[in-house]
């Protein structure tokens, strides 16, 4: 009865987040079949529909279908309620003929109002003439019961690059993946070339995720991307991408020699290790032509659009102002270098802050350079020119940006700096002012001493002299001090004897945090046990309570002191053995009692 109360509260709780979610019809079915393959086209409907519309499937026959199978599940995260419904609308379809088909997409009418899947393509290839069918497809395929053969047909990697062909500097994708028509779990040791000849720059995959692929007519269950890596070459000539090697790890079936039943139903499998090599890749690069090359040419490859920009046109004399050119294209955007710009001789102009935005070879970079004019007129810059090699035409291309007319006017004391608000990126410190920045010549009077005076025989020299002595002297006494002070052993031994029970009573405090009883108890006996043997010289070997309190009483402690240091040896070592029901407020009573009474007995004795 709680539990049905529970949840209809649960329920009124969340009722108003229960069917919120978005609805969603999605169709799913292989990318690539063989002829006379079996595989299932399936509809998921996220929600409750109904009337739903199938246009004709071609190129394909239907052999079952459709059969409908519901799943439903309920979460709850911090209070709000969820509930996740599945439809699944399954069709069993062959492929009959060779091809690329269509499926149009099917509509399902939910709530009165009409939801479309979205359209699939199917390679139907003409494949190995084996008859195939779902499990297989999700299963072992090509893989016989008990084989241990494995050949460069079932497993192999292949480099797939993006071109064979490219000039100095552009880029291409060279992407390593593996095909499998075995059952492949996992990939080890993975060795990498060097790329000799290029400068590369590695793509992040998140997650290896193995799907279904065709391959020179052949269809490979689990094909792979396990690298991807952008390449610039950087000459002329034929460069070679070293073969990839790596560890691959196949599951296989085995079965015992009398072929037993029960083989299949337990499902009997072994690990087996085959080393993979890829093969190795040639790459044609061509050297950029040198007819037409401009002047000053930025050794950009790819495709590049320029515009300019400038914070201001109008400014006094020590305002600053700000003069931008942004740079977005595709290619080797990251060895984009500042455009050349022929500035106003009298304007002080600093390096420019370049901002880079890149997304593999495509992206923006940006250059900010702080520009400040230190006398009145009028002034040109003239238009910046960028110059660059476009691949896919095969010639040079130059860019242009703006010319800008500035207007200075003259500048007085209380106005200088006022241009803050030309600065768009720059720290304030970078500027520096003209006229505010010189040492002028002092005025006032010196210590000046004459030419000729020697350092011999002056105060300072003998101070030189007498100050080392004195230091020498004062170190030899308190050397000898202490040397004397640790030849007394029994009086060193009593003065560490503190600092030793506080080290273990630390360690005790560290046990009682952690709950270890049976470790704060030893810490304790330790650290009561050899404060009394350091205090009072004697020997752990030969301590008892006997002579504790003997010794004890000789030194002028306290009875009702010497009773209680006596009462706490007794209560840990019991308590070590035997520990009580409450052992937190026990061990912290311990704890107190055990500083208060060495802090005692140090003053006692």
């Amino acid at each position: 009865m709680k539990s049905f109360i529970i949840i209809l509260l649960l329920c009124v709780i969340g009722g108003s987040k229960l069917f919120a979610q978005k609805t969603e019809f999605i169709a799913s079915a292989p990318s690539v079949v063989e002829v006379g393959e079996q595989f299932r086209l399936s509809f998921v409907l996220n929600n409750k529909g109904e009337n739903l519309q199938v246009p004709t499937i071609k190129g394909f026959d239907l052999l079952a279908g459709p059969s409908l199978s519901t799943s439903s599940n309920i979460t709850i995260i911090n209070g709000d309620m969820k509930q996740n419904q599945e439809y699944t609308y399954t069709y069993i379809l062959e492929g009959q003929e060779e091809g690329e088909f269509t499926i149009e997409p099917a509509t399902i009418t939910v709530d009165g109002k009409e939801y479309k899947s979205q359209p699939l393509k199917i390679k139907v290839i003409k494949g190995s003439g084996k008859p195939r069918n779902n499990a297989q497809s999700s299963g072992d395929v090509s893989e016989n019961r008990g084989s241990t053969s494995i050949t460069d047909d079932d497993l192999f990697l292949r480099m797939d690059v993006s071109r064979n062909t490219l000039y100095v500097g552009e880029s291409l994708t060279a992407t390593l993946k593996v095909y499998a028509r075995v059952n492949l779990v996992d990939v080890q040791g993975k060795k990498i070339p060097p790329f000799d000849g290029f400068l590369t720059e590695d793509v992040k995959i998140p997650q290896i995720h193995l799907e279904r692929e065709e391959y020179n007519g052949k269809i490979y269950d689990r094909v792979g991307v396990l690298q991807k890596t952008i390449l610039f070459p950087q000459h002329a000539g034929t460069l070679t991408i070293e073969p990839y090697e790596l560890y691959c790890l196949v599951r296989q079936r085995v079965g015992s020699r009398g072929g037993s039943i029960f083989d299949d139903f337990f499902g009997n499998s072994r690990d087996v290790r085959v080393l993979c090599k890829s093969k190795p890749v040639k790459i044609t690069v061509k050297p950029l032509p040198e007819a037409g090359k401009p002047l000053g040419f930025s050794g950009m490859v790819g495709t590049l659009a320029m515009t300019t920009s400038m914070s201001t046109d109008t400014l006094k004399a020590n305002d600053a102002l700000t003069y931008k050119v942004v740079l977005r294209g595709n290619g080797n955007m990251k060895l984009l270098e500042a455009p050349k710009i022929t500035f106003p001789h009298d304007f002080d102009v600093y390096d420019p802050k370049v901002t880079r935005d890149i997304s593999g070879t495509s992206g923006t970079v940006t250059f900010e350079y702080l520009v400040i004019p230190r006398y009145a007129g009028d002034y040109k810059i003239p238009a910046v020119q960028y110059s660059y090699f476009d691949p896919q035409a095969g010639a040079y291309k130059m860019l242009k940006g703006k010319e800008y007319s500035v207007r200075v006017e003259k500048g007085n004391e209380s106005s200088q700096g006022s241009g803050e608000a030309a600065l768009q990126s720059f720290k304030k410190e970078d500027v520096r002012m003209l006229g505010q920045d010189i040492r002028y010549i002092k005025t006032h009077k010196n210590d000046l001493r004459p030419k000729g005076v020697l350092y011999f025989a002056t105060m300072e020299y003998w101070l030189s002299f007498l100050i080392p002595f004195v230091l020498f002297v004062v170190g030899m006494i308190l050397n000898r001090r202490r040397i004397k002070a640790n030849a007394d052993l029994v009086r060193v031994k009593s003065k560490t004897a503190n600092k030793m029970a506080q080290k273990r009573l630390r360690a005790a405090s560290v046990a009682m945090k952690a709950g270890n009883s049976e470790l704060f108890y030893q810490e304790t006996l330790n650290a009561l046990w050899g404060y009394v043997s350091y205090k009072l010289n004697i020997a752990a070997s030969e301590l008892n309570r006997d002579n504790i309190s003997d010794h004890l009483t000789r030194r002028g402690a306290d009875a009702t002191l010497i009773q209680s240091f006596i009462e706490v040896l007794d209560h840990c070592e019991y308590a070590r053995y035997a520990p009580g029901a409450n052992q937190g407020e026990e061990m912290d009573s311990v704890y107190k009692d055990s500083i208060s009474i060495i802090t005692k007995l140090d003053k006692a004795i």
